[in-house]
């Protein structure tokens, strides 16, 4: 068996993400000198930035110029960066065509990293015509000049009544406060949260003077509103987008096994399940039930989802069995402001405990977190495993592991 020293291996990694600069870190900064010689790991990414999603809301708002930092800045120095988009994988061949601002490259890999991340789901009639969606950093850098420009009593909506639309609608009222602030949500206000919770945080954002809307289901996005299901009409001057997600394409049209929304399948070590060669981490990619069932599209799973990605690649390098992911959670944070927030306990699974921190000090906690989200994949570029993670919960079942693991060849 040949190991990783005695021949070249080119690692790819998919999307500039959290789960991706984590994974191109801790891979690159596990390697020893004879196999870093021999390595060569490039992150291809459509954007030279990375872009600090947990704050889009406070751009939108106005209380952070920018979430963007260049892309080179976050990762280890001997990692490539090519700017670009991922037309096609082709798994047979192990190579991938991307477009890039010069015309189409075709790169080869021995090993991919799928990280393609999720971004706003458009499929409402009119969203992306008239609102600003918040996954999208340009569309919250243009609300953020709307808003500023509006006066006493400018109109602004946001639908979704998950974190992101609660900690959009809380930044904005904070900030803008002679505006009048309205939270559209299709259920209850962060309805997975404890009931006592939800109180909580319903009675901060009614000091914050924001209307709140549930039940209201949008049946499209005009120019200036909000169209209900149920025909009642929502004026605004400016609509926000924190409803839903959906995730990139690419890999169902690339002929890879994915779930119904287009998320990669893999097995328990993050394996594609049919072509071993193709690791993925992030919300684009949908783990077995048996270790994931707990886990949701957020920050929080994709960073150490990305580390286990790195461990599986340097595990197959080096002809060793990988282990599969433990993931879990401890806390779910929410800011309510600059000077407000609110913290509750998790169990592994993300069930929540009875222990909460709410107000200033919930708001100190969240932005510590949020801080580790980039410290933690800084410190990877030379510190492998530095970042720590929670275990997750036992595993539901023994499911078996459909790819195989094996030496490079």
């Amino acid at each position: 068996m040949r190991s990783v020293t005695e021949s070249s291996h080119t690692v790819l990694v998919v999307g500039g993400g959290y789960a991706g600069i984590m994974a191109a870190n801790r891979l690159r900064s596990s390697l020893s000198p004879a196999e870093a010689a021999a390595v060569r790991i490039t992150v291809i990414s459509p954007s030279a930035q990375f872009v600090e999603r947990v704050r889009l809301h406070q751009v939108a708002a106005g209380s952070l110029a920018s979430a963007a930092r260049p892309l080179q800045e976050m990762l280890h120095g001997e990692i490539d960066v090519v700017s670009g988009s991922v037309t096609t994988i082709e798994p047979a061949a192990q190579q991938v065509r991307v477009t890039t601002p010069n015309g189409t490259r075709v790169l080869p890999y021995d090993s991919l990293v799928y990280t393609v991340g999720s971004m706003a789901a458009l499929s409402t009639p009119g969203v992306a015509e008239h609102s600003y969606p918040l996954a999208d950093p340009n569309a919250a850098s243009l609300a953020q000049a709307t808003i500023a420009a509006g006066g006493p009593g400018h109109r602004i909506v946001l639908v979704g009544g998950g974190s992101t639309g609660v900690e959009a609608a809380a930044e904005i009222a904070e900030q803008h406060p002679a505006a009048q602030v309205t939270l559209l949500s299709s259920g209850p206000v962060l309805g997975r949260m404890r009931p006592s919770a939800q109180r909580d945080i319903r009675r901060a954002l009614d000091r914050l003077g924001i209307g709140i809307r549930e039940g209201a289901r949008v049946d499209r996005v005009q120019s200036d509103a909000v169209i209900l299901t149920d025909g009642a009409i929502v004026r605004f001057d400016v609509c926000i987008w924190a409803a839903s997600f959906a995730v990139p394409q690419l890999a169902a049209d690339s002929g890879l096994a994915t779930d119904s929304s287009g998320r990669l399948l893999v097995d328990e070590c993050l394996r594609s399940v049919d072509y071993p060669s193709i690791v993925g981490a992030g919300d684009a990619v949908r783990v077995p039930a048996s270790v994931g069932a707990h886990l949701r599209m957020s920050c929080a799973a994709a960073l150490p989802l990305g580390g286990t990605a790195a461990d599986t690649v340097l595990a197959r390098l080096r002809g060793q069995q990988p282990r599969p992911i433990s993931i879990g959670y401890v806390v779910h944070c929410l800011s309510l402001g600059r000077k407000n927030g609110y913290v509750q306990l998790l169990a592994a699974d993300d069930r929540p405990r009875r222990l909460h921190v709410r107000g200033p000090l919930a708001a100190r906690i969240k932005e510590a977190i949020v801080r580790i989200a980039v410290s933690g994949p800084l410190k990877e570029r030379s510190k492998p495993r530095s970042y720590w993670a929670p275990h997750g919960p036992r595993r539901l079942t023994a499911e078996p592991v459909s790819a195989e693991a094996g030496a490079i060849r």
